[in-house]
């Protein structure tokens, strides 16, 4: 994995760097709260230690003394201190424990909506496309690392710090008596303990070099276990074959963990050697200078606690694991930023496209290939009049939906360029020139939320306008649809939610294409319907044709269909081929011309007319 500069990534810290930062932008008040938590819950052991150490120390003189002397008064002090330090730990842990809990909570909020906003800030499609970016947002939302989000980073860094505080208190109480004992014993620590951490750390690296492979195991398990595929999983029987394949994927992934884990059983006996060494000689020294008189019970106490609190620098706990499994959830939230801030994703663009086309969209020259793909397009020229109707025909693959990918600037073309009314689009703010758009894809997107934000979301900077629903509702043909709905356009179109109901796909299809009617609606002035028609069933296509002109009356319109009773009705049909436009012209023009659309509809209406029994279907091709 590489960090941001370049520079390999071999510890926690670059994750650190970014919690940092993080946790003022995510809440400043508990952040200070936090960071004043972890001083006390790091002071208060020190105080209880010397407390304890003074409580010893007056004990004798107070027995020979008696009750209401000065030693008697020492021992009371110091029985205070014991106790109320001893309180202080009490309650200060627990409120830390849920301020730093709170602070957490709100630091991983913030991450993930960083993510979020990562990747859907470019104005196109292709970095969510793309593997390497895939890799990170599945590292940014902790799987494939143990599942550790930001929330454990947090909790283990504050906890970690906390002790680290203690310790270093412990050190200056143990300088008292020799002052390069507690430096030796903390420097033998930490050798040790680096290593534990750079071996736990390889071991997270070996994980996240195969997010690939992770993600690959994570889309089996989801199609074992989620109801998308259950259909047919079933039907066919894939459960073994599925099971498999996840198994396979999984151990793939696994198996470099597993071969970095080898050999680190040397790492913890070592430890054990030199904890075991560095304890016994601390001890060693502390009770030979006891024994010799060299320093009191009650300074021996002391210094025992001392020796004893510098273990927290040898000491690997969950925290320490969970700061070392969650750091790659927190650095690829930085890596993601940096990655859609790079000017080939983020696309530039800064001229408002308010208004357009006025007059025309050419593609002039235009090539394009998707990475590590053939070209889709090579040297493609074509015209789109601004308030007519073009549609694209051709073969699968021939390059239709790509158009339009290209046309709404989800991709920028590899060469040649794309002009709005002499402008190039690269020239034009892209978010600009995307809601001048409106648009029902092929695969359109079925929103797991209520009917009336199915359709309005055609442009959500609208308030909502139940008018304005029922009018792009009755435009698409969708109003019985929604007066069916159990609670109107309140309905949830999901059964996963209470009260919720789901819908037949020619029913979603009539809701996509009410949500681009509503964005015409709202001042989109480009309507590209996608196989607008593919999944209703034909007398609900033979409407929807019946009333074309309507629809698109003075739109710009881009029409792509295997139906040929959709495209016969369009001002200007263009048919491409390996990436080119090898005819255009109008229906009629085309069925003369006796070319390539005229077989392509001759073929598709033989199948009508030697299906007599098949009313409807007539009625569509003939309508």
């Amino acid at each position: 994995m590489q960090s941001l500069g370049g520079e390999k990534k071999t510890s926690v810290w670059p994750a650190l760097r970014v919690v940092a930062r993080a946790m003022p932008e995510a809440s400043l008040p508990l952040t200070i709260a936090g960071v004043i938590g972890l001083l006390l819950v790091g002071v208060f052991p020190t105080i209880y230690k010397l407390a304890t150490g003074a409580l010893i120390g007056a004990l004798p003189a107070a027995t020979r003394a008696g009750a209401g002397s000065a030693a008697a008064h020492r021992v009371d002090v110091a029985l205070a201190v014991l106790a109320a330090s001893f309180v202080a730990q009490q309650l200060i842990g627990p409120v830390f424990g849920q301020v730093v809990d709170a602070l957490a909570r709100r630091v991983t909020g913030h991450l993930r909506g960083r993510v979020i906003t990562a990747a859907a800030s470019p104005p196109g499609v292709g970095h969510l496309e793309d593997p390497a970016t895939l890799d990170k947002v599945m590292l940014a939302q902790g799987v494939g690392t143990a599942q550790i989000t930001p929330r454990g980073v947090v909790i283990g860094a504050f906890n970690i710090a906390a002790q680290y505080v203690a310790g270093t208190a412990s050190a200056i109480l143990l300088m008292a008596y020799r002052w390069w004992l507690p430096l030796i014993a903390i420097a033998l620590y930490l050798s040790v303990i680096r290593r534990f951490r750079r071996d736990f750390f390889r071991n997270v690296m070996a994980i996240t070099g195969k997010a690939e492979s992770l993600r690959r195991s994570q889309y089996f398990r989801d199609v074992a276990l989620t109801p998308v595929a259950a259909k047919e999983t079933r039907v066919f029987g894939l459960g073994d074959w599925v099971v498999d394949r996840f198994r396979t994927s999984w151990l793939s992934a696994m198996t470099d963990l597993w071969a970095e884990r080898r050999g680190q059983w040397k790492t913890m006996v070592l430890g054990a050697v030199a904890f075991f060494s560095v304890e016994f000689g601390v001890m060693f020294l502390l009770g030979h200078s006891a024994a010799r008189g060299e320093i009191s019970i009650a300074r021996l106490t002391v210094f025992v606690a001392a020796a004893q609190g510098l273990q927290v620098f040898a000491n690997l706990s969950d925290h320490d694991l969970n700061l070392t499994w969650g750091a790659p959830a927190i650095t690829a939230v930085a890596d993601l930023e940096a990655l859609v801030e790079d000017p080939s994703v983020a696309l530039p663009g800064d001229t408002a496209a308010a208004g357009l086309p006025a007059r025309d969209v050419r593609f002039e020259n235009v090539s394009f290939a998707y990475p590590g793909r053939n070209e889709v397009f090579s040297h493609l020229d074509l015209t789109i009049e601004a308030g007519k109707s073009l549609a694209i025909v051709g073969d699968n693959g021939a390059g239709k939906t790509t158009l339009v990918k290209l046309l709404a600037r989800l991709y920028d073309p590899t060469d040649g360029v794309i002009t709005v009314d002499g402008t190039p689009l690269t020239q034009l703010d892209p978010s600009s020139w995307q809601r001048r758009l409106s648009a029902i894809f092929q695969d359109f997107t079925r929103y797991q939320v209520r009917a009336s934000d199915n359709v309005a979301w055609g442009n959500p900077d609208l308030a909502l306008d139940v008018a304005r629903l029922d009018a792009a509702a009755e435009r698409a043909g969708a109003t019985d649809l929604v007066a069916s709905l159990p609670h109107g356009w309140d309905t949830v179109l999901s059964r996963q939610f209470k009260d919720g109901t789901d819908l037949s796909g020619g029913q979603w299809q009539r809701l996509a294409l009410a949500r681009a009617l509503y964005a015409v609606d709202a001042g989109a002035g480009v309507l590209i319907l996608d196989e607008p028609t593919a999944a209703l069933d034909v007398r609900a296509e033979a409407e929807l044709y019946d009333r074309f002109l309507e629809l698109t009356r003075g739109l710009t319109t881009i029409v792509i269909s295997h139906r040929f009773s959709t495209v016969r009705r369009a001002d200007r049909i263009v048919v491409i081929e390996q990436g080119v436009v090898v005819e255009q012209g109008t229906h009629d023009e085309l069925m003369a011309a006796d070319g390539r659309y005229a077989h392509m509809f001759r073929l598709q209406a033989a199948r009508f007319v030697d299906a007599p029994d098949s009313e409807d279907e007539s009625e569509t091709i003939d309508a």
